[in-house]
């Protein structure tokens, strides 16, 4: 009996706290209005236009850095438009329709 005395105390006070506190969600933004991990400025232009159904702007900064050689901005541009892609297929499949010969896809 002393044993059960502790846990049983702990769990009234959780109940006394969820009945008495507000719940968590009050005040905050919709899901929809968030937009967690904001991309970089050099990224945004591209998921702006993919978003619209445009896979110029990926097309584009996916060349420009595999040009410059830059595969660290590269690496993190890929792993965001293939997240984005993995959301909406339909715009991959038209990329891939409209360049299939397109080295950056």
């Amino acid at each position: 009996m002393v044993r059960t005395m502790r846990p049983l105390l702990a769990l009234r006070r959780a109940a006394r706290m969820a009945r008495h506190t507000s719940p968590l969600s009050d005040g905050l933004p919709a899901d929809e209005e968030l937009l967690l991990d904001a991309p970089e400025p050099w990224l945004a232009p591209a998921l702006v236009a993919a978003g619209a159904g445009d896979h110029e702007a990926a097309a584009k900064l996916l060349a420009t850095t595999r040009e410059r050689g830059q595969w660290e901005v590269r690496d993190r541009a890929v792993r965001r438009l293939a997240s984005f892609a993995a959301r909406r297929p339909e715009w991959y499949a038209h990329w891939t329709a409209t360049a299939p010969h397109d080295p950056d896809l």
